[in-house]
């Protein structure tokens, strides 16, 4: 008589399974917690809340997260990879003019935060009032944003230190400069016009490439290293 041979069902492929269901898991808490917290804001939002809009227990809650600070943080950083994104895509097809791109990428940034309230109040609402932690997360997010523009300025103008620039601290003052002008906007409930709003914040921008052209060359040192 034959021996019937059962092939057992290794850990390796359960576990790979189970984490493959974990990750849908939290990706749903995460979407779950982007609508409660965009909605009633952090400090309202409840994990039993979050659970049913997830359809999902408590206990599957805590399986990902530790508490609801640790899913703020986690929405902001979706958020913010999102919102990055988008923003490398408005701006790869652009011109290499600095107007051009920024309009095109005030745009991007703009037109998410008057298109989805959601992303307004986490990005630049609550995340300010949660933790110390989620605080820094932010300061690491927008030091993230300053870093492109940096990137930008010294492609564009590689003479920016002969003219007496730092570009960290000229990206960080645009990027600053284009964060203070939307959450002015959406304080006061969008009343102007997106187009408006993205040309009032790119001259800002503008005048960047409206400096160089005024400022003075280096001196160029002759072979007896005299000026």
């Amino acid at each position: 008589m034959a021996t019937k041979i059962t092939r057992r069902k290794t850990s390796r492929f359960r576990g790979i399974a189970a984490e493959e269901r974990q990750a849908q898991r939290r990706s749903m808490l995460i979407d779950a917690g982007l609508e409660v917290f965009g909605t009633v804001g952090f400090h309202a939002a409840t994990v039993r809340a979050i659970c049913t809009h997830a359809n999902l227990t408590e206990r599957y809650f805590y399986e990902s997260f530790e508490n609801r600070e640790a899913l703020f943080a986690a929405v902001y950083e979706h958020l913010v990879s999102h919102l990055r994104d988008a923003l490398v895509a408005a701006l790869l097809p652009a011109p290499r003019d600095v107007g051009t791109m920024a309009r095109a990428g005030l745009t991007t940034l703009f037109g998410a935060m008057r298109d989805d309230p959601r992303y307004m109040r986490i990005l630049f609402v609550d995340v300010f009032t949660v933790s110390d932690e989620v605080d820094r997360l932010s300061r690491r997010a927008t030091g993230g944003f300053a870093q492109l523009v940096q990137t930008l300025v010294e492609t564009m103008y590689p003479q920016d230190r002969r003219a007496g620039l730092d570009p960290r601290l000229v990206a960080h003052g645009l990027v600053g400069a284009a964060m203070n002008t939307v959450m002015y906007w959406a304080y006061g409930g969008y009343k102007e016009p997106l187009e408006t709003v993205v040309h009032n914040c790119a001259v800002l921008f503008e005048a960047l490439g409206a400096y160089f052209p005024q400022a003075a060359p280096t001196k160029t040192k002759s072979r007896s290293g005299k000026a």
